[in-house]
């Protein structure tokens, strides 16, 4: 008798996949990497980054954002507030920049089992040294 084929899907992800900032690797897990493209676009955190890059001295907390909310990776996390406030600067509303897509590249981390690493381009294994 075999097996009926395992789902993994918004209901059950956080069943099979760890999220790195929350939980430790246990014995048998890897750590994988789900990467994409994304935009950020209209949203409260864009509304939140703008509010910030009006203050003196939020650019830490603007890349923070992009870092912990948005999964940016970290030049992007850089990249994307300045690309902001370079926009504002240069006469574009707060409308305009709420409208206005900002393509990032995303990532975020997991903890495993081998076997459920999806065989999918944006998913990939990061090898990790037992010290």
């Amino acid at each position: 008798m075999t097996e009926p084929e395992l789902i993994i899907d918004e209901t059950n992800f956080s069943k099979y996949f760890f999220d790195v900032r929350n939980h430790t690797l246990q014995k048998g897990q890897i750590m994988v990497r789900y990467s994409a493209i994304a935009e950020f676009v209209s949203s409260n955190e864009k509304k939140q980054m703008i509010d910030l890059l009006h203050m003196p001295n939020k650019g830490v907390s603007a890349s923070q954002i992009m870092k912990n909310l948005l999964y940016a990776t970290e030049g992007d996390s850089i990249r994307i507030p300045r690309e902001i406030a370079e926009d504002m600067a240069n006469g574009m509303t707060r409308e305009q920049v709420l409208e206005k897509p900002y393509k990032y590249k995303m990532e975020i981390f997991y903890y495993c089992d081998p076997k459920y690493l999806p065989a999918d381009p944006h998913w990939d294994s990061i090898s990790l040294l037992n010290l």
